[in-house]
């Protein structure tokens, strides 16, 4: 039976190999305690926020289309008050100055046209009713029917045949408040329509008296 050896020979070799590994081990010690020290000192990834900038210098002309806005990721810190998220559909908006190419886009930079929740297409057309008895019924979101009948005198309705429909079943936007005495009298409202039946209300308030009748 062979003895083991020594165990006082296992000690010297072992203090052998760590004085051949003696520099490598220390340069790597030291290589870690660099990495450690600048990954202690360096900051932190700033924050950033995706937001919507020209893709390049638009006028306040045209609605936006898809490829006028593109998104880019800001610090959060120097991202402005109200500016748009990257996702937000800004089609057929308008802007109401010019802008440069990179400026963000902040909803004070849009108009945000009136009509447009209530379909694709429509514009908001002022309507000078005869009648300011009924507007002082309606309340924005009324909708009602707009009449014209020719004759703008008292005795014209008497004279007129039957009221042509102009708009129906159209969405009111607002009651806007007019300042002293009207010039042509009734009072306005303002109604979502087609560009077509603006065209039409713009003829027949040149020669006519609208009317409205109240759905809802």
């Amino acid at each position: 039976m062979t003895d083991a050896p020594p165990p006082y020979r296992h000690r010297r070799a072992v203090v052998r190999l760590l004085d051949r590994r003696r520099r490598p081990l220390a340069a790597l010690l030291a290589a870690a305690a660099l990495v450690s020290a600048v990954l202690a000192v360096r900051p932190l990834p700033t924050p950033t926020t995706p937001v919507l900038v020209a893709s390049r210098d638009l006028d306040a002309a045209s609605p936006l289309t898809g490829h006028d806005l593109t998104a880019l990721a800001l610090p959060a810190e120097v991202v402005p008050a109200g500016a748009l998220d990257a996702d937000t559909d800004t089609s057929g908006l308008l802007l109401n100055a010019p802008v440069r190419r990179g400026e963000v886009i902040t909803d004070a930079r849009l108009s945000d046209p009136p009509a447009r929740p209530y379909g694709p297409g429509l514009v908001a057309v002022p309507v000078r009713v005869a009648d300011p008895g009924a507007v002082d019924l309606l309340s924005p979101g009324s909708r009602v029917d707009v009449l014209a009948a020719h004759g703008h005198d008292d005795l014209g309705p008497a004279r007129a045949g039957a009221a042509v429909e102009v708009a129906n079943d159209r969405p009111v936007l607002a009651l806007p408040r007019e300042t002293g005495q009207a010039g042509e009298g009734g009072a306005l409202i303002l109604i979502a329509a087609t560009p077509a039946e603006a065209r039409s209300l713009a003829g027949h308030a040149a020669s006519s008296r609208l009317s409205i009748t109240i759905r809802g």
